[in-house]
């Protein structure tokens, strides 16, 4: 069976160039031009394994579909294509619920492995079991998170995220080890998307995420999960 790919693109030149090396690749790829077809392609029971969304569309923008779309409980992994590189234009985007981000212009090898990345959303077969954090319940096969009887969405990247901490649990684990594990990204890039979504999971997971218990910060090096809060 196929993996389906949906393109959000309005340029076309760039988005006939996309959708024809994809699918030399064996993906199968549907195109559209605005956000608000984006949606609506995204909540008729179409079955798409992954998003790749322009920012600036016509209409409502890539940010407002994400948003939109994270809002509806749909996790499927979104990529955003943009051409603002700015740290908080990227950190917008993150917040926002993507899984990844690449700035135009990029190329198109680079492109193709990030897209290999979030398709590998499976867990490993020795993942699949459910596990705590406190009071909340992770399904990594559901990609959910419960707490206090309420279901909330994981990304691929969330889940990776917790699934790696739940791996070395009790034990720190470094940002550059986590860019690598769950990003596919050098140690030494140097981006906030490992804080941005920690803070993303805090809020799902933490009864203050403010005061984080359980996803605790190392200073200067990264983060760990821990039982119990530290004395």
């Amino acid at each position: 069976m196929e993996t389906r790919i949906l393109l959000v693109e309005d340029e076309e030149h760039l988005a006939r160039g996309l959708q024809f090396n994809l699918e030399t690749e064996g993906y199968s790829v549907e195109v559209c031009e605005r956000g608000e077809t984006a949606l609506e392609r995204l909540s008729n029971g179409s079955e798409f394994e992954l998003v790749l969304l322009d920012v600036m569309l016509p209409g409502i923008s890539g940010i407002d579909v994400l948003e939109r779309l994270r809002g509806r409980g749909n996790a499927v992994p979104v990529l955003l294509l943009t051409a603002r590189d700015t740290e908080e234009d990227i950190v917008v985007g993150l917040d926002a619920g993507a899984d990844d981000y690449l700035t135009k212009p990029f190329s198109l090898p680079v492109l193709m492995a990030r897209v290999r990345t979030l398709l590998r959303r499976a867990p490993k077969a020795t993942e699949t079991a459910t596990f705590t954090i406190g009071d909340c319940t992770v399904y990594p096969d559901r990609f959910e998170v419960e707490r206090g009887g309420e279901r909330s969405p994981l990304t691929a990247k969330e889940l990776g995220l917790l699934l790696l901490l739940q791996r070395r649990r009790g034990s720190a684990v470094s940002r550059g080890e986590i860019l690598q594990d769950v990003w596919d990204l050098h140690p030494e890039t140097k981006t906030r998307v490992v804080d941005t979504f920690m803070l993303r999971l805090r809020k799902l997971i933490e009864p203050d995420p403010s005061s984080p218990r359980y996803l605790q910060s190392v200073r200067a090096f990264g983060y760990r999960l821990l039982d119990e809060e530290p004395d």
